[in-house]
């Protein structure tokens, strides 16, 4: 009698053993790489979580390291979803991508979605003036890019280096847009390039430069925070908007959960969170308004910024761009 016990013991173990791997073979999981900032993965890797029951794996990285590990593990695929990353850097590795159809971006411009649907812009970076009124009196501000464009300007304006940053890209094809080549040239002439984005927004609020051209959700940060010295200024000849987006990973591991985490980080009540306590503004048109930042209705944005023309341009323009540089040294 004990014998049998003990083998009935025995065999309720090995069920016990045999299910919990079995459970835990099925537990559905996808994995994340993405250049957003810590806290906000935190939040948005345990809302995820708690909504859909898929355990949300994420590695941070910049989107330059993310593009380079998608390529050397596309024959084994570790990362299943990249968000989010300059649409011009997506298009070039869009080769590692499925297409994916999300209902989510029913909404989006066509220029927000890859025409194959490789990648989908999930938010977008209105470039603006960032403004010091320590170092520029409030009625002295500049109005326009066209404004920073003039001699008086000079030594008095920084700019992220466009050869190093993909928001700084972004607003040199803008200006160029704009103003084309001449523009351009002048606009060199005034600005000082400095090696990241973060030396922009951060030396302008802390009173190193009187103007800088960035983002404006970096620009924002300080306004919401109190700094009374600090103005965003939107140009009046056309705000530059630059999409960022996400991608779901050919041959990835978790294909069915990556889109779910795709239609997620598109959904309009994600984006409107990140908006709201990131100030990330949405590509979506619909999404809600935040107190203290203009809606999109009430700028004049750039109609003719082409995320497609701007990563076709971008070898020739960078080139250029380096060689008047030089010029001017």
């Amino acid at each position: 009698m004990k014998a049998c016990i003990k083998s009935l013991c025995f065999a309720l173990v090995l069920f016990a053993v045999f299910l919990g791997m079995a459970v835990c073979s099925s537990a559905k999981e996808v994995v994340l790489y993405s250049s957003n900032q810590p806290d906000m993965l935190d939040a948005i890797s345990q809302d995820f979580e708690s909504k859909t029951g898929i355990k949300l794996t994420v590695v941070r990285m910049g989107t330059g390291e993310a593009m380079k590990r998608i390529e050397a593990e596309k024959a084994n695929p570790l990362c299943d979803v990249f968000w989010s990353g300059d649409v011009a850097v997506l298009d070039n590795a869009k080769a590692n991508f499925m297409s994916y159809t999300s209902p989510e971006a029913a909404s989006l411009p066509a220029s927000f979605i890859e025409k194959d649907h490789k990648w989908t812009a999930a938010n977008m970076h209105l470039m603006v003036i960032m403004a010091n009124t320590q170092l520029v009196p409030a009625a002295n501000l500049p109005k326009t890019w066209g404004d920073l464009l003039d001699p008086k300007w000079k030594d008095k304006v920084v700019m992220a280096n466009p050869l190093k940053s993909g928001s700084a890209y972004a607003q040199v094809y803008g200006l160029y847009k704009l103003y084309g080549w001449e523009g351009l040239t002048k606009l060199i002439n005034n600005v000082k390039i400095l090696d990241s984005s973060s030396l922009v927004y951060k030396g302008t609020a802390e009173g190193e430069f009187a103007l800088g051209i960035t983002m404006e959700y970096a620009a924002h940060r300080y306004v919401a925070g109190g700094a009374q010295n600090v103005r965003v200024i939107y140009p009046a000849d056309g705000v530059i908007a630059a999409p960022e987006g996400l991608a779901i990973i050919a041959d990835c591991k978790h294909p069915e959960e990556a889109k779910v985490l795709a239609d997620y980080l598109l959904s309009q009540p994600v984006v409107d969170a990140v908006f709201q306590k990131y100030f990330r503004r949405p590509a979506r048109p619909d999404a809600a308004t935040v107190e203290g930042m203009p809606s999109l209705k009430e700028l004049n944005m750039l109609k003719d910024f082409d995320p497609a023309e701007a990563n076709a341009l971008e070898k020739d323009m960078l080139a250029k761009w380096k060689k008047l540089v030089l010029q001017k040294q």
